[in-house]
């Protein structure tokens, strides 16, 4: 597997700096230990042999690569700001602790320890360039020893012991990383503030909404007021809007729902009315949209109706969405539209992925 790759994302993404160990190869070391030990008196026979491995310590040899190709071995204490440095081989050492059981001649059980300092140099496959010498570090996994000995004579035992052990050679490195969303569950009800309208500073101004050619009414579906585009002049375009930045999430899917009435005014009705959800990424840059239109035909002018609209599956990119309700009058057209109890939900989550935020 390399240690790093490219990969060219479509969409803009966060990144932060970590620092991390990044692994530069992992080694199996195995080391022999011949011994003879002399028992503290006479014995009939060794019981068992408890050992362990204590105070193991990996150190890199660091090579630098000359103009010819060669490598040479490069001090542990010396810098070399300017030039490439490469880990070549490990030295493991350490020391293995012995506990010796034996059987006296008075068919006593006994006991003596001993410690045998032991290392181990391997060599890598290939050198590897690394960043810092100072952040090269060894772990050590899977330690295991197996021990066998022989009573060659009453107070004599010849011992041979195998040591095997897997380090893992990893360097610290500071590395951008895409930041990744934590689970959560699909925000409840409406995301929209005031979906009911009825918050108003004046007759021609939402409080939590945007909107140009549009008025209150008291023609409302629920509650006291509704809002009406078109009224201030019904041969102009009207607008009606909210940006929507909380709960917004990824991998979530969109319905867009409210109940609207024609208000006749006059002998001509040819309007239009379009409903849009629209997605935009944290630089405000569009990524997204779902939309209908409605004629004025397919209003009705005699109570209210609802309408659903639903919008596309949002990904990672998208950070905010728009409502936006956008009145198109024809030539000569007289009439309004009324808009009321809109409701902005997550209707579905697909299981397999992870929200955005």
């Amino acid at each position: 597997m390399p240690e790093h790759y490219y990969y060219a994302e479509v969409q803009p993404v966060r990144c932060v700096e970590i620092k991390v160990p990044i692994v530069i190869e992992s080694v199996d070391v195995e080391a022999v230990i011949d011994n003879s030990l002399t028992l503290p008196e006479l014995a009939k026979k060794v019981d068992k042999i408890v050992a362990s491995v204590r105070d193991l310590k990996g150190t890199p040899v660091f090579v630098d690569e000359t103009k010819s190709g060669d490598f040479v071995m490069v001090p542990m204490g010396n810098k070399f700001p300017h030039r490439d440095i490469f880990v070549k081989k490990i030295i493991v050492s350490g020391t293995l602790h012995k506990q010796i059981f034996f059987v006296n001649k008075n068919d006593e059980v006994r006991h003596t320890a001993e410690d045998l300092p032991f290392s181990k140099m391997v060599e890598l496959k290939e050198p590897t360039l690394v960043d810092n010498k100072n952040d090269v570090f060894i772990q050590f996994h899977n330690i295991d020893v197996d021990v066998n000995w022989e009573l060659q004579r009453a107070s004599r035992v010849r011992e041979t012991a195998v040591v095997q052990i897997t380090a893992k050679v990893s360097e610290d490195r500071q590395i951008f990383v895409q930041t990744c969303p934590s689970p959560e569950e699909v925000p409840p009800g409406n995301l929209l503030k005031d979906g009911g309208l009825e918050a108003w500073a004046g007759p021609y101004s939402p409080i939590f909404w945007g909107g140009s050619n549009v008025a209150q009414t008291t023609q409302a579906h629920s509650g006291s007021y509704a809002a009406e585009l078109g009224l201030l002049n019904p041969g102009l375009t009207g607008a009606l809007f909210q940006m929507v930045r909380k709960g917004v999430m990824a991998d979530c899917m969109y319905r867009l729902s409210f109940w609207v009435k024609e208000d006749v005014l006059g002998a001509r009705s040819d309007f239009t009315l379009t409903a849009e959800v629209v997605y935009y990424d944290e630089f405000g840059m569009q990524v997204g949209i779902g939309s209908e239109t409605l004629t004025s035909a397919g209003i009705p002018d005699n109570g209210y109706s609802q309408v659903q609209v639903s919008a596309p599956m949002t990904d990672e990119s998208v950070e905010s969405i728009m409502v936006r309700f956008t009145y198109t009058p024809g030539t000569g057209n007289t009439n309004t539209v009324k808009i009321d109890d809109v409701k902005l939900e997550c209707m579905r989550r697909n299981d397999h992925k992870k929200p955005r935020r």
